[in-house]
């Protein structure tokens, strides 16, 4: 019979010093642990989560709307600029910087359902529930510069009604035209105040409409159903 006795020296892991580092004996050979990198990989991710979790990405609020937000659009021409607009028809200019109201844009009788901008920021269009499509002139960017905000109230430079209820509009790119979403895609010109053109499919709800920066003349929509 055979006895086999695995013996190790206390002094090759024995610290010298209590500041030392305490040995470990690990074996590096990779045929012993070939899910090695998974492993490495699955820790690196669950940290990235919970650095995202324990962040704080929360900034700050704007407060201004009495009711609900129900939809939002950015001004292509000032980084800053953003606008609101919500369920009792109040369309806001906010300055994020700031956090504060630029200017608001009168004249809903009902929720806002979009807004879009021109290309150049100049003219913000907004659309809802009251069957009209308005057109304002967005203020300048100093304007926004300035601190006092207080009753900058803006008027439409037009004010185009129609037959049905708007849920979606956008801007072309580049060019004057802009599409509405509602119970059909209507397409407008700034300067005339009925559609150019029409599309509808059926009696389903276009609830979405969406121009191709690449391709002004391109365009597309999503319906309630199961549309595209």
């Amino acid at each position: 019979m055979k006895v086999k006795v695995i013996s190790r020296s206390t002094d090759e892991f024995t610290r010298e010093r209590s500041q030392d580092l305490q040995r470990v004996f690990r074996n590096f050979d990779p045929n012993l642990r070939t899910q090695e990198k998974a492993v490495e990989y699955v820790r690196a991710l669950n940290a990235a989560k919970l650095e995202k979790i324990f962040a704080r990405p929360f900034i700050g609020a704007m407060d201004g709307h009495i009711d609900s937000i129900s939809c939002m659009a950015k001004n292509p021409n000032h980084l800053k600029g953003i606008f609101s607009g919500s369920m009792d028809g109040d369309v806001r200019l906010w300055d994020i910087a700031s956090r504060r109201t630029v200017c608001q844009f009168p004249g809903h009788q009902g929720a806002v359902r979009g807004l879009t901008a021109s290309t150049d920021g100049r003219i913000l269009i907004s659309c809802g529930t009251d069957c009209t499509v308005r057109l304002w002139n967005v203020p300048a960017a100093n304007f926004m510069e300035l601190d006092d905000s207080s009753d900058n109230s803006a008027q439409p430079l037009a004010v185009y009604v129609w037959k049905n209820a708007f849920w979606a509009v956008d801007h072309q790119w580049n060019g004057d035209l802009f599409a509405t979403a509602g119970a059909q895609v209507d397409i407008w010109d700034h300067n005339r105040s009925e559609p150019m053109s029409s599309f509808e499919w059926g009696k389903d709800t276009v609830i979405s409409v969406r121009f191709n920066p690449g391709e002004p003349n391109v365009l597309a929509t999503t319906a309630r159903y199961d549309l595209l």
